[in-house]
């Protein structure tokens, strides 16, 4: 059962990577069409139509995905001064909790979602701007970028419960508990001694 888990948690993993990496392209592109408005707006005087609108999202639909990452890079924000001194078994039975927490919160939000989605749906409502954007769309894919955090968060949830269950302690602090400082440090490390190979490979 754990090696099926850990196997889908890392394909999850991958293609969670995959999704972010469109995500960050959406945002890029958002910034030129911004950037482009803005001189039109200053040399021209005319404004691109339901930029501020798309704009808005865009940046709703990217930060919902950009929560899966964030997990799977421990990156979300914990309040961990007390238990860091905890003996491991403590540790691991709060490093469980916590995700299991979390993963309430995630199915609450794709609770709601869904529900504003399916409200907007019904009553046909649109966007207050002159597209008359269908409110169900972009609130439809926000929901379903929400409901990808919760499925990838359950996964993840379940090894971190599987792990505890075989009494693994170990393996729930190193994989679901919070990053440490000093693996910051290497993290951080590692990924500008990759970055300088990039560049030194790169040039002629």
């Amino acid at each position: 059962m754990r090696l099926f888990m850990d196997r889908l948690d890392r394909a999850l993993k991958a293609l969670t990577g995959r999704i972010c990496l469109a995500a960050g392209w959406a945002l890029l592109a958002l910034s030129v069409v911004i950037t482009v408005n803005v001189v039109l707006r200053k040399v021209f005087s005319y404004s691109l139509q339901g930029v501020d609108e798309y704009g808005g999202y865009c940046l709703a639909i990217c930060a919902s995905v950009g929560f899966s990452q964030a997990m799977y890079d421990r990156a979300h924000i914990r309040i961990d001064v007390l238990t860091q001194t905890f003996p491991l078994k403590i540790r691991a039975f709060f490093d469980v909790l916590t995700q299991l927490i979390l993963l309430a919160m995630a199915i609450l939000l794709v609770l709601k979602a869904a529900d504003v989605a399916q409200t907007s749906h019904q009553m046909r409502a649109l966007a207050v701007s002159p597209l008359r954007t269908p409110l169900s769309v972009p609130q439809g894919l926000w929901a379903g970028a929400l409901l990808w955090f919760c499925f990838t968060l359950g996964v993840h949830a379940l090894r971190a419960l599987l792990a505890l269950l075989s009494r693994d302690w170990l393996t729930v602090i190193r994989e679901f508990g919070s990053a440490s400082l000093d693996e910051e440090i290497e993290e951080e490390m590692a990924q500008a001694q990759a970055r300088l190979r990039n560049q030194a490979g790169g040039r002629p």
